[in-house]
């Protein structure tokens, strides 16, 4: 099984110039200004000497392959980047998500397809390729990006060995001691002991970042396989009508070509998309997310 490694730097950029076209349009719909994307040759990585703009703040796509993975990371100080991305919305955060997802399918080989991608906002870029642990010697491959007259370089870096690691937050700085307080007065009586809570100490972990920071039947919860199929339309027809089909039969359905597509997750309708051409592959770009089916209750008053 091919995996990410330098060695394979000729069929990564083989990957790059093929899908040209589709990653500018990738940017510019996630970015909301026309970009054209150049890719250029292959080089190494040495952590010692790293790209400019790479010690400060910046974008950076994690493409996971297997236990590793591949990281697209473009400079702030390059002007590209619209503001939104360091404290998106739910709008900026989908976008973000699709144009991972985009970016794996077009920056990559096939047979080295992502299981996993995120983007987002990193503080220090060179800190966040430190956290996930890039050695020197790793390829680096940029990727000029220019929307009018401003240019910058999205640089694709591999391979990654704690790609987990690279979006993590950058820990808080601990607060500097302060000079000791002086010791408040003790009361006059001694109070009683106070109530001590039994609540569990999980109640005070709540806070779920990941996958990873779900408890062991969450995570296996998510590694069920489930169908999802986008229809294009349906509909009812009798028995005696479905009997007489076809080579050459022609079906009729209640629904303008222009309208935008379901996703079903199992039975479930979950989404509505349009129809988008991922490399040489067919995609669904979701554009509204279907709200659950409402259930009301009859509540019979006590007599």
């Amino acid at each position: 099984m091919p995996e990410l490694t330098p060695k394979i730097a000729a069929e990564v950029l083989a990957a790059c110039q093929a899908g040209a076209a589709e990653t500018s349009e990738a940017f510019s719909r996630t970015f909301g200004t026309p970009i054209e994307v150049s890719p250029r040759e292959a080089g190494s990585f040495d952590p010692a000497t790293p790209p400019d703009g790479f010690d400060g703040p910046g974008l950076a796509v994690v493409l996971t392959v297997g236990e590793t993975a591949a990281v697209a990371m473009l400079p702030e100080s390059s002007g590209l980047i619209p503001e939104w991305y360091a404290d998106p919305d739910p709008t900026g955060e989908s976008k973000l998500t699709t144009l991972a997802q985009e970016l794996g399918m077009l920056l990559l080989p096939e047979d080295l397809m992502p299981e996993q991608f995120a983007a987002g906002h990193t503080d220090q870029l060179s800190a966040a390729i430190e956290r996930g642990s890039v050695a020197a010697g790793a390829a680096l491959l940029p990727l000029e990006l220019k929307s009018g007259d401003t240019t910058g370089t999205l640089y694709l870096i591999w391979p990654a060995a704690q790609p987990e690691e690279i979006l993590v937050a950058e820990k808080e700085e601990p607060a500097q001691e302060a000079a000791p307080a002086e010791p408040a007065p003790k009361p006059a009586a001694p109070s009683p002991p106070p109530q001590v809570t039994t609540a569990p100490p999980a109640t005070q972990k709540l806070a779920i970042h990941g996958v990873e920071d779900l408890p062991g039947y969450g995570q296996s919860l998510l590694r069920i396989d489930v169908p999802v199929s986008v229809t294009l339309a349906a509909k009812k027809a009798q028995v005696d009508e479905i009997v007489e089909l076809g080579p050459g039969s022609l079906i009729a359905f209640d629904k303008a070509c222009d309208e935008t597509l379901d996703l079903y997750v199992g039975q479930h309708h979950i989404a509505v998309g349009e129809a988008v051409k991922v490399g040489d592959k067919f995609g669904l770009r979701i554009t509204a997310m279907r709200m659950p089916d409402e259930r009301f209750n009859k509540l019979k008053r006590d007599a």
